[in-house]
């Protein structure tokens, strides 16, 4: 019986092997098409992240069980963008070009970056002031991790939040490396930006 079933399998092996493939083909293809009738909830690139600190998928889980995201909505993190100004490399080139242009479509709801890029962007995006988005509480506790300068619009504000005291860098050695979030000013999702900045400082919703 052994020797017939692996008579069977090495006879077949190219047909099994044509009909994973075309199984995880159509997986992928239903996946898109599921997540194209989903309306997003929040939308935001994590940038730089070479330490696997903001695990995209793991993250959009798990602040999607922490918000109650309902159904038919979903959430949009990307933690595989790396940016270098100084860098000719066609990677760093295009991951520069998709922040750009998701946020000339009014797509990007928040940023996560090094803080040199924080202040690179503040100077050329429109942001939403931080400090609307924290109740007074947050904001008195984490006031001297916030940034404040000048937008794009050439109005002060606070631009970026440094994230040292975040759930994600907290205890940490890389608490000091300057992970700081900024927020598009043009979102229409800032209800569900200040829900996740509630979930980096571990707050109940």
């Amino acid at each position: 019986m052994k020797q017939k079933i692996r008579y069977i399998l090495d006879y077949y092996k190219g047909w099994f092997f044509i009909a994973i493939v075309a199984l995880l083909i159509l997986y992928y293809v239903g996946d898109m098409v599921w997540q194209s009738h989903q309306e997003i909830y929040l939308q935001g690139f994590f940038v730089n992240d070479q330490y696997n600190l903001f695990p995209a998928k793991k993250l959009a889980e798990d602040f999607s069980d922490y918000a109650g995201v309902p159904h038919g909505y979903r959430i949009a993190f990307e933690d595989s963008l790396f940016v270098d100004l100084e860098s000719g490399s066609e990677y760093h080139a295009a991951s520069q070009s998709k922040i750009v242009a998701y946020t000339a479509a009014k797509e990007l709801d928040f940023l996560v970056v090094p803080e040199n890029l924080a202040r690179y962007y503040s100077q050329s995006f429109v942001l939403y002031d931080i400090t609307e988005l924290l109740s007074p509480e947050l904001q008195e506790s984490l006031s001297g991790d916030l940034a404040y300068m000048t937008d794009g619009t050439g109005e002060q504000k606070a631009c970026y939040l440094n994230l040292r005291q975040s759930r994600f860098l907290a205890g940490t050695p890389y608490a000091d490396n300057g992970c700081c979030l900024l927020v598009l000013g043009y979102t229409k999702r800032s209800s569900a930006a200040a829900s996740f900045i509630r979930y980096a400082y571990e707050i109940q919703p």
